[in-house]
This record gives C-alpha cells, structure tokens and sequence, in this order.
C-alpha cells in the first residue's frame, strides 16, 4: 500500500496543531506570570508594636510572590491614615497587611526596666523576651517565676559610658500582665529580661 501525503484539511493534522499551538500559549504565559513581580513595603528598620507606619521606616520593591500578593502590603498609599503596626517587623522583611492596624488593635504598653548587668545578645529591638522576677525568700536566697511570657523589646538604653546611670530595657507588656510588672518595680526587687529561644528577633 502507497501512503498518502497527508491534507490540511486531514482531521488528525489540524487536532495535531491545534494541541502544538495551546501548548505553546499555555507555557508562554506560564513564564509571564511567573516572571511577573509585585511592589511590596519593606522594612527599613525594626518596627515595633505601636509604632506609626511612617514613609521614612519603608521602602517599596518588586518581588515575585506569586498568590502571596494580598499577604503583604504593596504601596504607601495602603496604609489607612493613622496606622500603627500590631506586630513586630524586622529590617528587611516584608509588611504584612495582618501587622497593620490601629493604636486601639494593640494590647500592650511600655514599662522601663533597669537592668543590673548587661543583657543576652539575642535581646534586640523587637525581640520577643520572658520577664522574670526574683523575689527573696530567706535570708541571701530568693525565688524566681515567670512574670511574662510574651513581651516585646521596644529599645535599649546602653547607661552612660562613664557608669554613673544602669542600663534600661523599655518593653511593651501585655496589659493584663501591667499590674504585675509595675508592682515588681514599686518594690525595686529583681526583674530580668530574658530571650525567648525561637521567638521572632532571637536565635536558637
């Protein structure tokens, strides 16, 4: 049997380049979308809970999130007037629209804590830290319990270089742990800052 040279107008070729044609479509826009970026706000610098979502501490960037898009906050002008962040954020990481709210979305208010001797290297601006209170129970021996299991450091106050004035951590307690902190304070007994291994801002 002779074979005969195929027709255009032969069903099976015209299926053949109808598939070769939507295949081709199809991975041509596969490469579109995945080479298509988002702008998204960044970080400049640590953000804590409360603070104003100032244009100064952001900086817009383009970024491939894919269906992550509407995570993540992508202009200044999206951020409602008086915003505050709900969350810590750290330098260089991505806003979440979940970290942006208003003063009244935030439970927690900032106490002053001096502190004796130097801290952990883990706790930074931003960290999540546990605030431990060491009350005496006899004569030279004393007892410590956990007082606060998620505050977050607001800033750092080094003392002065000559040692005339203690270093102070200033963290932003949840309010119903306020009582406590403040009671603790009052009576100038010891109440250390602790990072929390893990927890957003500190190393394992």
């Amino acid at each position: 049997m002779r074979l005969r040279r195929p027709r255009w107008k032969d069903p099976r070729l015209i299926v053949g380049v109808v598939l070769v044609l939507g295949s081709v479509l199809m991975g041509a826009l596969l490469v579109s979308r995945l080479a298509e970026t988002t702008p998204v706000l960044v970080a400049r610098s640590v953000i804590v809970p409360g603070q104003a979502l100032a244009p100064e501490d952001l900086t817009v960037v383009e970024l491939r999130l894919g269906e992550q898009d509407g995570m993540y906050v992508g202009s200044l002008e999206a951020i409602p007037e008086g915003a505050v962040a709900t969350q810590p954020v750290r330098a260089g990481e991505l806003l979440p629209a979940a970290a942006v709210g208003q003063s009244a979305d935030v439970d927690l208010r900032p106490v002053v804590i001096p502190v004796d001797s130097s801290v952990a290297q883990s706790v930074q601006a931003g960290s999540t830290v546990e605030l431990w209170h060491t009350g005496e129970v006899d004569e030279g021996t004393g007892q410590a319990e956990l007082l606060v299991e998620d505050a977050v450091v607001r800033t750092i106050d080094e003392g002065s270089t000559l040692g005339m004035r203690s270093m102070a951590v200033e963290v932003l307690v949840p309010r119903d742990d306020l009582a406590g902190v403040l009671e603790v304070l009052s009576r100038a007994e010891r109440l250390d800052v602790i990072g929390v291994p893990g927890a957003y801002g500190v190393g394992t």
